[in-house]
């Protein structure tokens, strides 16, 4: 097992946050022989965090398992750090071709029954894995498991949570995770049957590549949440760039991906959500460049977003394309010193510890 002294530098971590992740003890280790769960973690680059994300899957409540990393031609320390750390970690370097490929590749290596995903960045809460194997063993017929999360950014601010029970498991839940998405990846734990069952991720999609796995898995298989915080997700400026233009080509590939190769999702959706759901991709566009003052390519999207499905959201948003930028700016800051108003609640006091 890796020490708990750190032999590279914060890099920028949260002093806070890195006290808590000390001062809980160790308690499971990966299994070196046969194993009940596989915890598959793709890494880039991720040096600066991968050792928290590790740690977090050290301390366990649950030991019957494996970590896999995965490291998709990283050229940091990330390496380096496995090497000397984490012995126990079945570690395999692959050319840098994507989150999912590495994910299936991953995937492929696995020993265990199921699979449970951990991103480099991100953290598990001690009893993450053991409350989603007495799930899986509650109830046979249930083939993925997922939590809720909290978010968190550099300062060590926690983020009000998405309420999953009530936008993804009430109702349609294929039809939900499609228009919410909200399955954060590093919360789901999976049977493996299920993944051969419906097949892997999709290697081409930049993104919403886990929302088509998790739609697929629903459309045959039943799901189920545990509503309760047990993954506490890191907000980085790579997840604050899921805007960027391979990500918005990515997202509108999926819904294509969707019409064009599952017929049965397809149906299931409804012409009427897939307009929707372009619908809020274009939205979303269109605030990438209103919020970086680009009025005019902003309207561009946010009428294509009405245009797919009318909504009063995009509306509001075109309209306020035209207005005085002055203006904007000082509404944009009452709306920043707003959400940090209702997010400021630091990590270093959480209720349980990461």
């Amino acid at each position: 097992m890796g020490s708990d002294t750190s032999p590279w530098p914060n890099d920028g971590r949260s002093p806070c946050l890195d006290a808590i992740i000390r001062s809980i003890p160790a308690r499971g280790s990966a299994n070196q022989g046969s194993c009940v769960i596989s915890v598959v973690i793709p890494a880039y680059n991720a040096g600066k965090f991968i050792g928290e994300a590790i740690r977090s899957v050290l301390r366990q409540t649950c030991a019957e398992y494996e970590i896999i990393v995965i490291d998709d031609g990283s050229t940091d320390n990330t390496a380096d750090i496995i090497g000397k750390c984490f012995p126990q970690v079945r570690y395999f370097h692959t050319p840098n071709q994507g989150v999912s490929r590495a994910r299936n590749y991953g995937i492929r290596k696995a020993r265990g029954e199921f699979i449970a995903f951990l991103d480099a960045d991100d953290l598990w809460l001690p009893e993450k894995l053991e409350k989603q194997l007495a799930a899986f063993t509650a109830d046979r017929e249930v083939m993925l498991v997922f939590t809720e999360h909290r978010a968190f950014d550099e300062n060590g601010f926690r983020i009000s949570p998405f309420s999953k029970k009530e936008r993804l498991m009430k109702g349609d839940v294929v039809k939900n995770i499609f228009l919410h998405t909200r399955v954060t990846t590093s919360t789901v734990m999976v049977r493996k049957e299920a993944i051969q069952e419906v097949g892997l991720f999709e290697e081409n999609l930049k993104a919403a590549e886990d929302d088509n796995l998790w739609m697929r898995i629903a459309l045959r298989c039943k799901i189920h949440l545990i509503d309760e915080v047990l993954v506490h997700y890191r907000w980085t400026e790579n997840s604050l760039s899921r805007t960027s233009d391979s990500i918005f080509d990515g997202a509108l590939k999926n819904v294509e991906l969707i019409e064009n190769k599952y017929p049965e999702l397809r149906r299931r959706l409804g012409r009427s959500n897939i307009r929707k759901k372009k619908s809020d991709i274009y939205s979303s566009r269109g605030y990438f460049f209103f919020s970086g003052s680009h009025q005019k390519k902003a309207r561009q999207y946010y009428l294509m977003s009405i245009a797919f499905y009318p909504n009063l959201k995009s509306l509001v948003y075109c309209l306020f394309t035209i207005i005085p930028q002055s203006i904007i700016e000082k509404t944009r800051n009452m709306k920043k010193k707003y959400k940090i108003l209702q997010s400021k609640t630091c990590v270093v006091t959480p209720e349980k510890p990461v």
